[in-house]
């Protein structure tokens, strides 16, 4: 007898490995295809997402030193993966926020001579902050920079600044050393303390300024355009010089990062009444209104540039003879000259509130005169020689100014 071979079966197997094969083909492109484009889109994403937060973290060190006050922000350090059914994820991108070793600032008068403007003993230092991430797939993500008051991206060939300078405003130079040390890395979202330290100024002739600095010459000479000449810029073996001519105001506010600075953390405590020094705008004079139960102050704005009130509260304290319910609620806050009006019945002793429209405060020692007018209602009480009122102002840039006002005879 004779047996054949029998291979009815051959067919469906080969079948079966070709779909196998295809299977593995397309799961092999999906893994080296798609998941490293998907990623690469998400820690895009996270890089802007961090750029955003790093300018929010500057921002917070430049409130922290007009307001007096600590402020917060955060940041993400790194960032996660979708959860996949098919395909293989990396580890989570981590990213690290570190401060820089310290480097010196000098700052000398017309002779050469040394400026100790800074509170703390010792010579003046700074440091810069910088987030980078470790990205597996986007490649091309910058460091992201503060240095000097200003926001940066570092491709290392070049910088792109995202922000502009406060460094030099005007005829006011203001020093903010970050002088603390900070070391975090991971992926999970950390808080920032900005602490500002205590604040000294001093009028320096003929200042010569010189801090460290990654950005270039020409990059310098672009911030500073408007407020210092292009030939008293320079930038050499990583330090920028700036030179003035005549006297400036300069003034130093260490901040530190999550922790006090140097000189200790500045003190709040105490009622700053009528303030004045650089950046401030500070009460001149009190003089009688020309209508009925009104005063006139006029502010001095030292700075360099305009800034705007944005917001007010008054207190009022009688003197101890007056007769009457003493009310003199409520109450305005005027420009006779133009006749604008900021403050329209206003309530004595109620929560600050906004003013509408803002009130300009023109810098470079510009004076602004505006009227407070009191108990517009048609009340009886007159404000007196030794009552007096104390005003807050917040400015746009987050500052407060307390103004002690007496009322004039």
């Amino acid at each position: 007898m004779v047996f054949w071979g029998d291979d009815r079966g051959v067919s469906g197997v080969i079948g079966a490995v070709l779909v196998l094969g295809f299977l593995v083909l397309l799961l092999s492109l999906y893994q080296a295809s798609y998941v490293p484009a998907e990623n690469e889109q998400i820690e895009f994403a996270h890089d802007q997402q961090a750029q955003n937060e790093m300018l929010e973290i500057r921002n917070s060190i430049l409130s922290a030193d007009t307001s007096g006050e600590t402020t917060y922000s955060s940041i993400k350090l790194g960032t996660r993966y979708p959860a996949r059914v098919i395909g293989i994820n990396p580890p989570p991108a981590s990213g690290v926020l570190r401060t820089s070793d310290p480097e010196p600032v000098t700052i000398t008068d017309g002779d050469g001579s040394p400026v100790s403007v800074c509170p703390a003993t010792g010579p003046i230092q700074t440091r810069t902050l910088e987030y980078e991430a470790g990205y597996n797939e986007y490649q091309n993500a910058p460091t992201i920079v503060y240095e000097n008051t200003v926001l940066y991206l570092d491709f290392g060939e070049r910088t792109v600044p995202l922000t502009g300078q406060q460094l030099v405003q005007g005829d006011t130079i203001t020093v903010r050393p970050l002088n603390t040390s900070l070391y975090e890395t991971g992926t999970e979202r950390i808080s920032v303390e900005s602490v500002p330290g205590n604040v000294n100024d001093q009028a320096v002739p003929d200042a010569n300024i010189t801090v460290p600095t990654r950005l270039s010459n020409e990059t310098w000479v672009e911030l500073l355009s408007g407020q210092v000449d292009p030939g008293d810029v320079s930038v050499s073996n990583g330090n920028l010089t700036i030179n003035f001519s005549g006297d400036v105001a300069v003034a130093c506010s260490p901040i530190g990062l999550n922790e006090p600075p140097a000189g200790g953390e500045r003190q709040t405590d105490t009622l700053q009444i009528n303030p004045a020094g650089p950046n401030d705008v500070f009460l001149q004079s009190i003089e009688p209104g020309s209508l009925s139960n009104s005063v006139n102050i006029t502010l001095n704005n030292t700075a360099g540039q305009d800034t705007n009130i944005t917001q007010a509260r008054m207190s009022f304290y009688f003197n101890n003879q007056q007769p009457g319910d003493n009310n003199v609620d409520p109450y305005d806050i005027r420009n006779i000259s133009t006749g604008t009006v900021y403050a329209d019945d206003f309530t004595i002793r109620d929560s600050i509130q906004p003013l509408e429209p803002d009130l300009r405060v023109p810098g470079n020692n510009s004076e602004t005169t505006v009227t407070f007018v009191f108990d517009q209602d048609g009340g009886s009480d007159n404000i007196n020689q030794r009552d007096f009122f104390v005003v807050e102002f917040r400015f746009e840039n987050g500052a407060q100014g307390t103004y002690f006002v007496d009322i004039p005879s």
